[in-house]
């Protein structure tokens, strides 16, 4: 074989496009929690971290709709779900 014949780029962009393939995720429950378990960490939506931007974007906004909320949720915890001991008690 010629090196002289191999077109380079598209081997490139092939071996790239496989590998791709082979180790994205399509973003499945199952592919998720794989993922979790073998970093060994809780899974936490990017789209709803616990963080307090998640409530309301800006804490410091002067509407009157924001302002009535603030005082109350800033109290809140962010808890997990297996924190909650109503939802994991023998019955289910």
């Amino acid at each position: 074989m010629n090196l002289k014949d191999i077109n380079l780029g598209e081997l490139g962009r092939n071996l790239f496009a496989k590998l791709l393939r082979t180790t994205a995720s399509d973003g499945s429950f199952q592919d998720i929690m794989n993922n979790c378990h073998s970093k060994k960490i809780k899974y936490i939506d990017d789209s709803f971290p616990p963080d307090k931007k998640s409530l309301i974007n800006d804490w410091n906004d002067e509407s009157d709709d924001i302002q009535e909320k603030v005082q109350e949720w800033s109290q809140f915890t962010w808890i997990r779900c297996s924190e909650i001991e109503e939802l994991n008690d023998d019955e289910g």
